[in-house]
Order: C-alpha cells, then sequence, then structure tokens
C-alpha cells in the first residue's frame, strides 16, 4: 500500500507481514501484521481488535473501537483524536468519517474510498479491466484531510490509521 500526499508524491508505503497465504493473496488485508516505513523510520501495525503501532519496542499509539467508530490513543491511552461514524447511506462513495479532537472540535475528515458494492462489479474490475489493487475489496485506500497540522505523535497514528482502515473488515467503518 502506497502513502501519498495530495501532489501524488509517495510518503511512505506500508506491507503486510506472513506467511504463504499473504505471499500468494490468499490472506491480504484484515486482522494482522503490517510494517510502514518512510526513508528510515518504520512503524510496526499490529491490526486486531484495537490496532498497536510501534517504533522500535516502544508503542507510540492505538486505533481502539469506541462509540460506533474509534478513537486514536498516544502510548500511554490519552485520547488524540476521535472518528465518529459515517452518517451517510452504505451505498455512498466515499464514506466519510468526521475526525474530532478530544474535546469535539473539527480536525478534519478520514474518507474510506470505496471500489464497487457488488461482488459482480469487484469480479468485473479485477477480470475484465484488470484495474484492481492490493487492497482487499471492496476498498480503494483513505484520504485524510486535516484543517491544520497535528501533533508529530497524531500524524504517525493517523498514517497507521490509513492502513488500518484500507484493510478491511473493520466495524467502525461500516
Amino acid at each position: 500500500m502506497a502513502i501519498k500526499d495530495e501532489s501524488g508524491k509517495d510518503l511512505a508505503s506500508a506491507r503486510q507481514k506472513g506467511g504463504a497465504g499473504v505471499l500468494f493473496g490468499f490472506k491480504n488485508g484484515g486482522k494482522g501484521s503490517y510494517t510502514l516505513s518512510a526513508g528510515t523510520d518504520e512503524l510496526a501495525i499490529e491490526v486486531g481488535a484495537s490496532t498497536t503501532i510501534s517504533r522500535g519496542s516502544t508503542v507510540i499509539g492505538k486505533v481502539v473501537p469506541s462509540d460506533g467508530a474509534c478513537r486514536f490513543e498516544d502510548g500511554g491511552g490519552t485520547t488524540l483524536a476521535v472518528v465518529r461514524p459515517h452518517t451517510g447511506v452504505k451505498g455512498d462513495d466515499p464514506w466519510t468519517h468526521p475526525l474530532l479532537s478530544p474535546q469535539g472540535g473539527e480536525l478534519g475528515t478520514l474518507k474510506l474510498m470505496r471500489s464497487h458494492t457488488t461482488w459482480s462489479d469487484i469480479a468485473q474490475e479485477i477480470w475484465l479491466w484488470d484495474k484492481a489493487g492490493s487492497l482487499k475489496a471492496p476498498s480503494s485506500g483513505v484520504l485524510i484531510s486535516l484543517n491544520a497540522p497535528v501533533s508529530e505523535v497524531l500524524g504517525d497514528v493517523l498514517v497507521a490509521a490509513c492502513v488500518d482502515f484500507s484493510v478491511l473488515p473493520r466495524g467502525y467503518v461500516s
């Protein structure tokens, strides 16, 4: 998975760790271990019931399901930001999630970009047009839009959250 800025410049990349199932595409996405790399910096992302983000042996943050969506915490458990559920219908593309400060102020949005809503559409995309990417359907990635700069820790957690939201299935992105 590529992490890009608004101009399309590559900022980082994420890869799923695993055995033969990952290598041959049988177990892409979902619960698992991911490595996010940007230059010499590397984050370990353990996607599970809650997602843990580490730099080396130090936990720097978590993505924790909360109130129908999730919250982003630092390594000590302090809430950095809250993601609210998508308020539209499931057929919307993208699913837009408000991103709020712990006090409720708007920080921006986190949008889950969807490819299609039916398996026949996905099959057409894969077999007829060869456009499918490496993400597990129906995800085409995540777009984060911020209203202002955020702290370095929250920035790292947001980038890791892009991986978490993209690998589906996650109960708080539906």
